[in-house]
């Protein structure tokens, strides 16, 4: 009870999330070096959306529900096309990323469904620019192929069996394709 003077007995789990590296904070003095060990007991480090694709549209269907609770909205759905987009983006800035990009669409959207045009310009023309620039080769495909490996391998973070389990191919046919590049 709020203000009583008896001690009560209770029994917590602290889950706290930061975007900073605590170590660091710590040597520069800003957070302080006991509080990090009471609640360092069982770190939990998630992997970044980019590695979680099924997680993605479980997302967006949550977020669809949150930002639909604002009155004049009433979007349910959103289009394969734009789907398809949001699946084969990176996310760099993780699930905030994907929240402020499907918060963007419904300020843009005024219908039912999120198409493609109601997402950022930006993502549109980054996954065009792919197929447009590879069109201006002499051999199209190839430079397909060449820049799918390479983003793939970044969006594993360079590494090579995570980037040839996602590709679908073994990792000496992924050396083979880098080779080739």
């Amino acid at each position: 009870m709020v203000g009583s003077t008896e001690t009560h007995k209770v029994d917590v789990r602290v889950i706290a999330a930061t975007n900073r590296i605590l170590k660091t904070e710590i040597d520069a003095g800003r957070f302080r070096e006991d509080l990090y060990y009471r609640l360092n007991v069982v770190p939990i480090t998630p992997p970044p959306l980019r590695e979680r694709r099924d997680d993605i549209p479980l997302l967006i269907e949550h977020f669809i529900e949150k930002f639909s609770q604002q009155p004049q909205k009433s979007i349910h759905r959103i289009a394969p096309d734009a789907l398809e987009i949001l699946m084969d983006y990176t996310y760099p800035g993780n699930v905030r990323e994907l929240e402020n990009i499907i918060e963007h669409a419904f300020v843009k959207c005024q219908g039912g469904s999120i198409e493609k045009q109601h997402l950022p310009l930006d993502l549109i023309s980054s996954r065009d620019d792919i197929v447009t620039q590879a069109l201006k080769e002499s051999n199209p495909l190839a430079a397909l192929e060449r820049e799918l490996v390479q983003r793939v391998l970044e969006a594993s973070d360079g590494k090579p069996q995570l980037a040839a389990q996602r590709l679908g191919i073994s990792r000496t046919t992924l050396w083979r394709k880098l080779k080739a590049v």
